[in-house]
């Protein structure tokens, strides 16, 4: 059974190591590997290659943008966690509100960078409590530098519309990412796409709840890791 590939991509502020507890689950179906952006060493990119077996793509939140664009064309499922296509609100009222807001978290990303990112981890895991987080190695132009690309990147539906099938997951605690964001993706997806919402879990739920993360997806993996008669 084991002929699928699994590559995963972190949200911002993160590394490859928010994925472990799936790449402990999944390792039955086959190799994952996990992309890191670097914001806390080395990064790691994914290598473009064509795999013989089924390739699940997943991702959380700004992970989804940083996908290229041959992956979502070779993706067999798209598992996607606390994700959006355009992070800001459409409405012009509250979009220029929420881009004052990111924007004063850029500026103070350069002056006190460990503050604004214990707020952030606070929002992200709530409403659970925050892991201890270790700063040691952080390259905060980096992330300031795609916080200023989070402020207009818009993915659109037609990427996500190349792969093959989609699972989306989104916490209904969410303080980052709101569930209607997710439910947008689904609605543009149509009979492609699954929508499934965690209660109780907010926009860190792939490592606060990948039980029931995977216990969602985990039948979609099978089906497609079956074997064809």
């Amino acid at each position: 059974m084991a002929n699928c590939q699994f590559i995963a991509y972190h949200g911002w502020a993160f590394d490859r190591t928010f994925w472990q507890p799936w790449a402990n689950h999944l390792s039955e179906f086959g190799d994952f590997r996990a992309y890191d952006r670097g914001y806390f060493g080395n990064p790691s990119k994914i290598e473009e290659q064509k795999y013989a077996g089924k390739t699940v793509l997943i991702t959380h939140s700004f992970g989804l943008h940083m996908v290229e664009d041959w992956l979502f064309e070779q993706a067999d499922l798209l598992v996607i966690c606390g994700g959006f296509l355009y992070f800001h609100p459409y409405a012009a009222q509250y979009k220029r509100r929420s881009r004052l807001i990111l924007q004063e978290m850029i500026n103070n990303l350069e002056v006190k960078p460990e503050e604004v990112l214990g707020k952030f981890y606070k929002n992200c895991f709530a409403p659970q409590d925050t892991p201890d987080i270790n700063f040691e190695g952080l390259k905060h132009q980096l992330l300031i530098d795609d916080l200023r690309r989070l402020q207009n990147s818009d993915l659109g539906q037609e990427k996500l519309k190349n792969a093959n099938k989609a699972c989306i997951l989104h916490g209904s605690d969410d303080h980052i990412v709101p569930n209607k964001k997710g439910r947008q993706i689904y609605t543009h997806l149509q009979r492609k796409a699954q929508y499934f919402e965690i209660k109780g879990a907010g926009h860190a739920l792939p490592n606060t709840h990948y039980k029931q993360c995977l216990e969602f997806v985990t039948p979609e993996i099978t089906q497609l890791a079956q074997p064809k008669s």
